[in-house]
């Protein structure tokens, strides 16, 4: 009787360990599809942000020549080089 018993609660121990590290699995791979999904996401970012950086770098490059200074003078300060004529639209 004292074999019985013990098997039995032997039994309950294995039963209540397989279902506690049923329920953690699960949830630990729940938790691993989250932080892959931000992963992803993060790298999406990363992607984005260094495109733009070269998108400023090479814009930076254009400003250091000749051409770009004159560009930047032209839109930001309305300046205009010697015999260019402007005409300005006033209908608006």
């Amino acid at each position: 009787m004292k074999f019985k018993r013990s098997s039995f609660l032997i039994k309950m121990i294995v039963l209540i360990l397989v279902v506690y590290a049923t329920i953690t699995l699960v949830s630990l791979q729940s938790q691993i599809q989250q932080k892959r999904q931000q992963a992803d996401e993060l790298a999406a970012t990363i992607a984005e942000t260094q495109q733009e950086n070269q998108r400023l770098e090479e814009a930076l490059d254009q400003i250091d020549t000749d051409e770009g200074v004159a560009e930047i003078a032209r839109q930001k300060l309305g300046l205009v080089e010697d015999g260019e004529i402007v005409f300005q639209d006033v209908g608006n």
